[in-house]
């Protein structure tokens, strides 16, 4: 299982990228994230 409480993330100078993200992934889900370029996908993949 995978679980994310009110996670937030903000780079250095700049605002939130990620506010208060909440979710669970339980064992043999499938997930998938979209958004737009620079809504913080990839930062979300990386935590």
């Amino acid at each position: 299982m995978i679980q994310f409480d009110n996670v937030s993330k903000r780079y250095p100078g700049s605002d939130e990228i990620l506010k208060n993200i909440s979710f669970n992934i339980d064992a043999g889900e499938f997930v998938f994230i979209t958004g737009h370029s620079g809504a913080g996908k990839s930062t979300l993949l990386k935590l």
